[in-house]
């Protein structure tokens, strides 16, 4: 697979990220089995082009290291990369070295390849899994998995255990979980009337009806009023 070189240089604890910045770098780090942890700088424009060319696919860096009078290469892949909450610019990289000789395990990416028979009478594709692992050699490690999904029918779909993998490469997932399927288009119908009166219930009706009963009580209050007054007036009457 093609591989993207990438120049480093060991970097002192105490220099700020500040200054790095200043210069167009950015402080990293590198570590493995074979290595101990390193702290390094290197180029901002060499990290923001390998991330870009990661959208494509799982890739194998050649890191060219420099101390002192001494170079050496590691052989690395990117295991994080931080970036600015505000400016969302890459700030920090880590990378993980890793043996020519032995056998790793890479998050490699999923795509679709071709249209679905189901999406053409009217399905709906899912991505279910955007990556899988894989165990292989770094030089028998393909950069993605393209799978073609042109057959995939409506209610039909296609697992990990559906994939041809190349000779020497190992799956570490699920052989069972689901990579791409086609399903129905599902139309939510508009509520009929007699289910919108259905719905609505006795409690959601109730502050109109205790509104219709204060009115009513109101109603029959004014006239005990009025009768009170009437035999009032009588008795100041029969005093006289």
């Amino acid at each position: 697979m093609n591989r993207l070189e990438i120049e480093a240089t060991l970097r002192e604890k105490k220099v700020a990220a500040k200054k790095l910045k200043k210069s167009g770098k950015i402080p990293a780090i590198v570590y493995g089995k074979q290595t101990k942890s390193m702290p390094i700088e290197i180029k901002i424009k060499d990290i923001e082009k390998t991330v870009k060319t990661l959208e494509e696919g799982t890739l194998l860096i050649t890191l060219k290291l420099k101390e002192k009078d001494k170079e050496e290469e590691k052989t690395v892949v990117i295991k994080e990369v931080q970036r600015d909450p505000r400016t969302d610019e890459i700030i920090h990289a880590d990378f993980h070295q890793i043996s020519e000789n032995e056998k790793s395990v890479f998050k490699v990416p999923v795509f679709a390849k071709g249209v679905a028979e189901g999406v053409k009478m009217g399905g709906i594709l899912e991505h279910s899994l955007r990556e899988i692992s894989l165990r292989c050699l770094p030089k028998d490690l393909p950069p993605k998995i393209e799978v073609d999904i042109t057959s995939l029918k409506i209610g039909h779909s296609l697992t990990i255990g559906d994939i041809q993998l190349p000779e020497g490469v190992e799956v570490m997932d699920d052989k069972n979980r689901v990579l791409f399927a086609v399903v129905t288009h599902k139309i939510e119908e508009a509520p009929k009337p007699g289910e919108i009166a259905a719905a609505v219930t006795p409690e959601m009706a109730q502050p109109e009806l205790i509104r219709k009963e204060r009115k009513e009580e109101e109603v029959k209050e004014e006239p005990s009023q009025d009768l009170a007054k009437e035999k009032e007036a009588a008795k100041k009457e029969e005093k006289k």
